[in-house]
């Protein structure tokens, strides 16, 4: 029984540039985030949103996922896509924080 060649299509492609959108939400939401908490008077949190906006843009600036296969057939992609969720989650957290404070 042989195993029929694997024609990925353009999913790998689309997957990686589904994961590049949300960098890109991440850090115009860590932005703008900032910039709310700075006309708010809260530079802690400004300080934070910022900071999660550059952790968020250089790690997919200097190695973004890859829309192609290796040779081995496998995506490793993995280590990215929980580094982008966790990010996702941490400006979830940080709006939710900057809510809070502001009705104290």
């Amino acid at each position: 029984m042989t195993s029929a060649a694997r024609d990925p299509g353009l999913q790998p492609e689309r997957t990686a540039l589904a994961w590049q959108r949300t960098v890109l939400g991440v850090v115009i939401g860590s932005v703008l985030l900032a910039a709310v908490n700075l006309r708010v008077g809260q530079p802690v949190l400004s300080v934070l949103a910022g900071a999660l906006a550059v952790a968020t843009l250089v790690p997919a600036v200097l190695r973004p996922p890859s829309g192609g296969l290796p040779r081995d057939g496998r995506l490793h992609s993995w280590g990215f896509l929980v580094r982008v969720a966790s990010l996702v989650g941490v400006l979830g957290f940080l709006g939710a924080a900057s809510a809070v404070v502001s009705l104290l």
